[in-house]
């Protein structure tokens, strides 16, 4: 079973881990109304900061999931990694992901800004 986001309030949902993860319970706060379910956490990870890591692709499956809500997707996938060295490798390349889309996102609405035909 995957574990997935549960409705606690009118805008908090808590995701459950499963016992893999040590039953850990992380409150994250969702604009979605409806149950979101997580994908499966990947199980192929070597632990050696890959620049292709399983986790940047599922982290990138989260944002898709939550709407564009990097920071959710980022505390949900450090909440899933034991490892101190591979917790830092990737919290930098989430931040420097999302600093990414932030400029791809300010790029775009500087050209529909710019665009004369609006």
């Amino acid at each position: 079973m995957y574990p997935s986001l549960s409705k606690a309030g009118t805008s908090k949902f808590i995701v459950q881990i499963g016992s893999t993860f040590r039953s850990q319970i992380l409150r994250v706060y969702a604009d979605k109304g409806d149950d979101i379910k997580l994908p499966p956490e990947p199980t192929t990870c070597c632990m050696s900061g890959c620049a292709n890591c399983v986790w940047i692709e599922y982290a990138q499956t989260l944002v898709k999931l939550l709407e564009g809500n990097s920071d959710k997707a980022r505390d949900i996938v450090l909440s899933k990694i034991e490892d101190p060295n591979l917790k830092a490798f990737l919290s930098i390349e989430l931040k420097y992901l999302k600093q990414k889309m932030d400029e791809e996102k300010s790029k775009i609405d500087e050209t529909k800004k710019n665009d004369p035909k609006k």
